[in-house]
């Protein structure tokens, strides 16, 4: 039996003018505010927003933590900048071959579990077990060739060196993978910096302890901050995250494609870090001192520009998957802003560049000049590394491999010709002559990829 209407409401209607009595009313929904500042807000809302927000603070965090310790100790070898510059030589030398220690298995554990919906307890304990054998591996290796590369550095900071920074610290960043892998990035930012707030602590202990900083004290004291970061990463990932990881040897298959990426991203390392190692091949200690600090001091530039990566990279693996025209969209939009906020953080920098002698000492003078040379190379950096993610995004770690391949050698080539009479300016200008060639032949690849190749794809498997 149907319920009478009340007498109020047909008056209503026929007041309205209609001619019967409506029986349902039809609620329009508000419209969407419009503009920029709705745009703002809505964004603002976003997990990315809050993710890229949170990653930014662990990773400002983390650079201050950095910049502390680099000033405690270029103040305590203020008086000895030849052996601050065979400490920078040796830790590049051990980030060029760390990505060729690790196989690429955090990149692997990020396919596995972001792509692939695979175990991630499995996973995490695949690749923290390979980061260890790479890890003594690698240590190996360099004892083996460092009577060439580093024949003034003693065989015990090394060695020290080779177990900080290939086993103990990439333990750390393995979980900051898992972390990405698992949707957490802001997670995996913060365990790191918090890492990083340890070191700076143990540097700030070091420096109290001791009357004269030596070479092989602060080895070890970074070997063993190195080790309690790596056991707090596990600890923090099983609490925050429950990873409950379970030792394993790698499969074959997570080899190949490790090896893919390990060798890209080594070729990267390469370009990036073999300079400031054969700046003390050629005997240039102080040089490769002076080099390595203002690479320091200009390493905040690229604070939003990896918190940025490291929040969008996952996103670029799940949109590879769907559509080439949609992640060619994503990498413009976050080159645009990468980009955009390197470069004024490069102006800021060449600006007060002239303060550094005023925070170190007097000893640093030259350092004013490396760090205005090197202000602004963090934008070309941030001109490419979107490119770059998306291409591998896509399945194309080959081109990638070919690109960086490409602009190592030139810059490894720059470097043999221009530091014998240039010393740091010859790092310098072979760095920005790679960076730039490199920012060229990536967009041109992903530019075919999204506008040529996919299409075709798609067309033939129409027909």
């Amino acid at each position: 039996m149907s319920r009478p209407r009340p007498p109020e409401v047909d008056d209503l209607d026929r007041a309205l003018g209609h001619g019967d009595p409506v029986t349902t009313f039809a609620i329009v929904p508000p419209a969407a505010p419009r503009g920029i500042t709705a745009k703002l807000r809505r964004a603002s809302r976003s997990k990315h927003f809050r993710d890229t927000a949170w990653t930014m603070a662990g990773e400002l965090t983390g650079m201050i933590s950095q910049f502390g310790t680099l000033i405690l100790i270029a103040r305590a070898f203020s008086t000895q900048t030849e052996v601050y510059g065979l400490f920078a030589a040796t830790v590049a030398f051990m980030n060029v071959i760390s990505p060729f220690t690790t196989i690429g298995m955090g990149y692997v554990l990020l396919q596995r579990v972001a792509g692939e919906q695979a175990d991630p307890d499995r996973e995490s304990g695949r690749a923290w077990t390979m980061v260890v054998l790479g890890g003594l591996a690698g240590t190996l290796f360099a004892l083996a060739v460092s009577w060439f590369l580093l024949p003034r550095v003693p065989i015990s900071v090394i060695v020290a060196l080779a177990f900080g920074e290939l086993i103990f610290t990439q333990i750390t960043y393995t979980g900051k993978f898992i972390a990405q892998a698992l949707d957490r990035p802001a997670t995996g930012t913060q365990v790191v910096a918090t890492v990083w707030v340890l070191r700076l602590v143990a540097a700030i202990a070091y420096v109290l302890s001791t009357d004269r900083a030596t070479l092989a004290g602060w080895s070890y004291f970074h070997m063993a901050v190195s080790f309690v970061g790596a056991v707090l990463t596990i600890a923090a990932l099983n609490r925050l995250l429950r990873i409950h990881p379970r030792p394993a040897l790698a499969r074959g298959i997570d080899i190949k494609q490790g090896l893919g990426f390990s060798l890209t991203v080594g070729a990267s390392y390469l370009k990036n870090d073999a300079d400031k190692t054969l700046l003390s091949t050629f005997n240039k200690d102080t040089a490769a001192g002076l080099y390595s600090l203002a690479y320091k001091v200009i390493t905040p530039l690229y604070l939003p520009v990896r918190a940025l990566s490291d929040t969008t990279f996952a996103r670029f693996f799940r949109e590879g998957a769907r559509s080439a025209d949609d992640t060619y969209r994503l990498a413009r939009r976050t080159t645009f802003i990468g980009a955009s906020m390197a470069f004024a953080g490069g102006v800021v920098v060449a600006l007060c560049a002239p303060l550094l002698p005023l925070v170190l000492s007097d000893r640093w003078e030259p350092a004013v000049a490396a760090t205005r040379w090197l202000a602004f190379v963090p934008v070309l950096v941030a001109l490419q590394i979107y490119a770059f993610n998306a291409l591998m995004g896509l399945g194309r770690q080959r081109a990638c491999l070919l690109v960086t391949l490409a602009t190592s050698l030139l810059n490894i080539g720059l470097n043999l010709a221009l530091i014998p009479r240039y010393d740091w300016r010859g790092s310098t200008i072979a760095t920005i002559l790679a960076e730039a060639l490199s920012v060229v032949m990536l967009w041109t690849i992903l530019h075919h990829e999204a506008t040529v190749r996919a299409p075709a794809r798609e067309h033939l498997r129409d027909l």
